[in-house]
This record gives C-alpha cells, sequence and structure tokens, in this order.
C-alpha cells in the first residue's frame, strides 16, 4: 500500500509534536472539491516559503495573474511554510492522503514520492500541450523515470560565481573568463585577499544555500558520467576524479579565498558581504539577480568557475538546470474538474505570458520562448545570458540534486567539512560512501 511505503520511506523522520498537532485532522482531501464564494475551484499550492510576496515574487505574480485571467473559475491559493516545515507537512499529508493539488518538492525527495506513487503522471499534459514541451526544451527529463513523469521544474537554475568588477579594478586583478584555470584562480584568490576585501564570500552554516559554484567543481570533475556507476556499487564516490576535485577545495582554503568566520554565518550574511562591497566574489543563482541590480549594477559580472586540467572530463560545461520540481498530487486523477483546473494552471505556468514575468522578476522560468528575455537594466540576468551565449551544454541536473537526502546532506557536509578544515578530502568522500551504503 502507498501509505505503507511512505511510512518506509520517510521512517528517518523525526517529526515534532507541535507539527503532528498543526497537521492534524486539518487537511481535505487531494481530489476534493473545494469553491471560494464566487464559485471558483480551488486549487491548493504548497510552496516552500512561509510569505510567497515577499519571498517568492515571481511565483506570487504568476499565480495572481492566473487567478485574474480565470475569476470565477479557478483560484490557486498557497499553502505557505519555511522551508524545512513544508518538507516535513507534505510528508505527512502523503501519507494521510492530504497533498494539495500541486507542491514544490525538494528535490534530492522527488523520487521517493514518485516510487511511493502519489504523484501524478504529467506525461498526458505535455501530449496535450506540445508548445510547453518544446519551451521545455528538455529539462522535464530531470523528473522523469519508469513511474512516468512526475514533476515539472519549478523555474531554471542557472549557478555559478558572480564578481564585482570595481573591485577587482582596485585590486589590479583581470577578470576571470572562460579559460581561467584553477591555478590561475587561486593567485586571483591571493591577489584580491592582498587588496583587503574577502575573496570568495561564503556562509555555511545553512549548506544547502552555499553549494552553488560547488555543483560546476563536480560536474567538470565528471559527475554526471560517474554518479550512476556510484549509486550501482560498482564505484564509490572516494575515487581519483572526486579525490582530485576535494583536494581543489581544500586548495581554496589554503589561499585564504573564505571569510574567516565563515562557519558561523549565513549565506544571507555571505550575500551582505558582497551586496555591501566586502567581498569580491559570490556564489549563488539567479534569484539574487534583482538585488544585485539594485546594489552593485553595471559593476556585476558572472563566470561559470575554473577549469581543471587534471581531468580527463569535459570542462565547457554550464550549470543551467532545473530546479526542484512541481508535484501534483496522484488524487487529482480522479477529479475531472480539479484534473481540468490543475491542467489549465499549468498551461499558465509554463506559458509565455508567466515566462514574461518571471524575466520582469530577473528569474529564469523552465521554459524558452522566442523574443522573451532581460532588459537593458537588468545587469546581473545579462551577465548571466552573456556566459549562456557560448552554448555549453549542461548536465540534466545539478550534481546535488541527482542523490537522495541522506547523501546529499553527506556531500554538503563534507565540501563545508574541507573547506573549514575539519575533513581531509578522501575523509569527506568516506562519510559519503558511507552515507550511501546506509541509505540502501
Amino acid at each position: 500500500m502507498k501509505v505503507k511505503k511512505l511510512r518506509k520511506i520517510f521512517s528517518a523522520m523525526l517529526v515534532s509534536t507541535l507539527s503532528l498537532s498543526l497537521m492534524a485532522g486539518c487537511g481535505d482531501s487531494s481530489n476534493e472539491t473545494k469553491t471560494d464564494e464566487s464559485g471558483a475551484t480551488v486549487i491548493k499550492f504548497g510552496i516552500h516559503v512561509a510569505n510567497p510576496e515577499e519571498q517568492e515574487p515571481v511565483t506570487y505574480n504568476i499565480v495572481q495573474a492566473f487567478n485574474k485571467a480565470n475569476e470565477g473559475k479557478y483560484k490557486v491559493e498557497f499553502e505557505a511554510a519555511d522551508t524545512e516545515t513544508h518538507s516535513k507537512n507534505m510528508k505527512l499529508k502523503a501519507e494521510d492522503g492530504t497533498l494539495p493539488q500541486i507542491f514544490w518538492i525538494e528535490g534530492s525527495e522527488a523520487s521517493e514520492y514518485s516510487e511511493a506513487g502519489v504523484l501524478m503522471d504529467l506525461t498526458e499534459f505535455l501530449d496535450e500541450n506540445t508548445e510547453i514541451k518544446k519551451a521545455l526544451g528538455g529539462m522535464e527529463a530531470a523528473f522523469k523515470d519508469d513511474n512516468g513523469q512526475f514533476g515539472l521544474p519549478y523555474q531554471c537554475n542557472v549557478q555559478g560565481i558572480f564578481y564585482n568588477k570595481e573591485l577587482f579594478d582596485k585590486a589590479g586583478v583581470s577578470y576571470p573568463t572562460d579559460d581561467t584555470t584553477y591555478d590561475e584562480f587561486v593567485e586571483m584568490i591571493k591577489a584580491l585577499k592582498t587588496s583587503g576585501v574577502t575573496p570568495l564570500a561564503i556562509g555555511s552554516k545553512n549548506s544547502g544555500f552555499a553549494m552553488w559554484e560547488f555543483n560546476e567543481f563536480l560536474a567538470r570533475y565528471g559527475w554526471e558520467d560517474n554518479i550512476e556507476n556510484i549509486l550501482s556499487g560498482s564505484d564509490k564516490f572516494n575515487n581519483a576524479e572526486l579525490l582530485a576535485c576535494f583536494e581543489k577545495l581544500k586548495g581554496l582554503k589554503d589561499a585564504g579565498a573564505f571569510p574567516d568566520n565563515m562557519a558561523t554565518i549565513e549565506y544571507f550574511d555571505a550575500k551582505q558581504l558582497f551586496d555591501g562591497g566586502s567581498a569580491a566574489m559570490f556564489g549563488t543563482g539567479q534569484w539574487d539577480c534583482a538585488e544585485f541590480d539594485e546594489n552593485i549594477g553595471d559593476k556585476i559580472g558572472f563566470w561559470w568557475g575554473p577549469k581543471f586540467t587534471d581531468t580527463q572530463a569535459e570542462q565547457n560545461i554550464a550549470m543551467k538546470v532545473p530546479s526542484a520540481p512541481i508535484g501534483v498530487s496522484a488524487a487529482v486523477a480522479d477529479n475531472d474538474n480539479l484534473k481540468e483546473g490543475v491542467y489549465k494552471f499549468l498551461s499558465f505556468y509554463y506559458g509565455e505570458e508567466a515566462a514574461e514575468l518571471s524575466y520582469e522578476g530577473s528569474i529564469f522560468p523552465a521554459t524558452n520562448y522566442e523574443g522573451v528575455a532581460a532588459s537593458d537594466s537588468q545587469y546581473a540576468m545579462n551577465a548571466m545570458l552573456e556566459a549562456l551565449a557560448d552554448g555549453w551544454e549542461s548536465p540534466e541536473a545539478a550534481p546535488d540534486l541527482t542523490v537522495r537526502s541522506a547523501v546529499q546532506e553527506a556531500l554538503y557536509d563534507g565540501i563545508f567539512g574541507v573547506l573549514q578544515g575539519t575533513y581531509e578530502p578522501a575523509e569527506a568522500l568516506d562519510k559519503m560512501d558511507t552515507a550511501l551504503a546506509n541509505s540502501q
């Protein structure tokens, strides 16, 4: 049974008494039609932030535009909670059949929901909406398995390193290029540090939000080519390629790349160092573009990161990947009215109007439509578009989203353990292998 399987999958999750009390008896069945005062069918959208209007304004604006266009017929309402609470709530709701019709899923947990059978197969939706499938350009492939198309990308994530040209100029350091090597990067870091700024701002208290530039490191050491063998047991994380990669991470620490208080600050603290002109570089994605436009303006640059000469893996790799997916409760398939409403919303969310709203908010949508692009004053986003113009291939998914949550946590712990000097590279990789063995 689905519930028993879910309980097995999520048995390691510790649910607080507060979470249980909040959930008990307060949900509605996923396939039960609810209407608002105007008679519109209500579609619940479970989202991973407590205040969508402030924290996910692009998604909020898309929902408002959909509601306005479908007034009196369909209305999307958010079920909002911070990411950790949202994740716990969705697991509980999956067990008792009260999932919202649409919900954001933590990427490392998506396959577990699919295996549990609680997600609707969206193959039919894509077959009926061929323009959307074309616009997705294959991004949907990251969320397809033997159970079908279990999700669609919430957005497109472009990840890498932003840099402040003004601080580079003051330090007399040339801007990084597509061909900058790791050794050149280390020399760049040393020169920036000598100039009195933090070379690369990072805060490791919430390591899952400080991972962005290191996905490119992993990709350029062959992660996509090797991960299937590692997960199947025919190879280990502690292999020659990843050991070389983690040694390079240690080299950044030894060069003084990071803030002295890296271990005690969060992602948002590190971003403030960059925004305020105290740090020359910061690893993140397009979700920070609007903030950088405001604080750094046309002095912003973007870079994928260094190339490595001690590996045979492909180096011309970009990091334009699908973000965590949106899933649809499997129960929606049993209610024609809800299914029609959900399909209507998905058609809007992945349509051209929503793509335009995304670009206006400096967010890359999961889709590509001709003529939809950033304005001249969106400096950070245009810096990313310039980097993407090389046409380099991207992985099907970001490396940290290709493993289950236990291994993902070990990956984060290992990377930041090496950056802080807590682990040696081989020790960090051994811990990942142990986490994989214990999760199977």
